[in-house]
């Protein structure tokens, strides 16, 4: 449509020079539609079907589209509905186009944007949180690790191994199906947990994960201590421990050593050794599988085994009673799980202060031994 054309068509358009009546305005308005009708007609060109050309509306003096005119375009059945699938496909393209891709840099400081190499460095990254230590450099504590290990390898890995039944068929690919572990896992991880709780039991000061106990009451014990030394008129000094990664950096053989030092038949304790060896972590980004990297160290996270295993392992965490006085008061232990809280109190808060240092002393020999 020629818009310039369509404009001087409509400017020697003559609707009278006044109104007397509602008539008279009814019959301007339909002379009105019937002229611009007539001028579109004489400015429009018809184009091909199979061509699609943008059509610009123009503006009135106010910035708005003429009214008539924006009324004709977007009536327009076969345009509206060549703009509609083009908005449609502009959309789909916008909400199917590929998320960005975050590259993740390596040992030498490259940037990965591969999945196949993103997945892999992910990988040797989560590795390394499965290492042991470095072996001692202290003859009695490389005594001490040796014994730990071979014990733990002897009595507690002489256990028959959940072994998956061979089959000798010609075509091995039609022996493949889809299945799922988890729940048969979770199953007997549970199974298992009722069986432990049956022979194990935690210390008092121990308030995670375990029945008619919650973080609520420790912290009400906790209170109710402060508060009764504060009406003694006694300085407490408090010290809270968080151990980083605690789940991932069990020492297997110290803790089946230490199931077996314990009233754990020692049936139990050959499942639990093999429920923890031969564990792998692998890592998939977009469908791209990572070669599998050992875990020589840790309990399984989400398991439900592992918060009870891990509070068994540290179930022995040193406190002063078998360094003090008779006349000397003990420190204050809470537990909850992989937390610890210390509390010195006395008469002078240099004294409490003292005895907090005197136990701390005493943590690096128990965490050297495995602890």
């Amino acid at each position: 449509m020629n818009w310039e054309k369509f404009q001087t068509s409509l400017e020697a358009l003559y609707l009278g020079s006044s109104f007397k009546s509602a008539v008279d305005v009814t019959a301007s308005a339909n002379l009105l539609v019937d002229k611009i009708r007539e001028a579109q007609a004489r400015v429009t060109t018809l184009l091909p079907t199979s061509r699609l050309v943008a059509v610009t509306c123009p503006r009135t003096s106010k910035g708005g589209y003429g009214t008539n005119a924006g009324k004709l375009w977007t009536h327009c059945p076969k345009l509206k509905k060549e703009l509609n699938d083009l908005s449609r496909k502009i959309s789909e393209a916008i909400t199917k186009a590929a998320a960005p891709k975050c590259p993740i840099t390596d040992r030498s400081g490259v940037r990965r944007y591969d999945a196949k190499a993103r997945v892999e460095v992910i990988a040797e990254y989560l590795s390394e949180q499965f290492i042991p230590n470095p072996p001692a450099t202290s003859p009695p504590l490389q005594e001490h690790y040796a014994q730990v290990t071979y014990r733990s390898r002897v009595e507690g890995g002489k256990s028959s191994r959940f072994r998956k039944r061979e089959r000798t068929h010609k075509n091995l690919l039609k022996n493949i199906w889809s299945i799922t572990l988890l729940s048969h896992v979770a199953i007997f991880e549970r199974a298992l947990l009722t069986k432990l709780c049956l022979f194990l039991t935690l210390r008092q000061v121990q308030y995670g994960f375990r029945s008619s106990h919650s973080t609520t009451l420790q912290l009400t014990r906790v209170l109710h201590r402060l508060a009764y030394e504060r009406n003694c008129e006694r300085y407490t000094v408090a010290v809270l421990l968080d151990m980083q990664k605690a789940f991932d950096r069990v020492w297997r053989y110290g803790l089946i050593y230490k199931l077996l030092d314990s009233s754990l038949p020692p049936a139990l304790t050959r499942v639990v050794a093999s429920f923890l060896q031969r564990r792998s972590v692998c890592v998939t980004i977009n469908d791209m599988l990572s070669a599998p990297r050992p875990i020589r160290v840790g309990v399984p996270q989400g398991s439900c085994l592992s918060p009870e295993l891990y509070t068994l392992y540290t179930d022995d965490i040193l406190t002063l009673c078998d360094h003090l006085e008779d006349w000397e008061h003990d420190v204050m232990l809470s537990l909850y799980v992989d937390d610890s809280a210390y509390f010195a109190s006395s008469r002078r808060a240099d004294l409490s202060a003292k005895r907090i240092q005197g136990l701390f002393d005493l943590l690096p020999e128990w965490l050297l031994n495995g602890g």
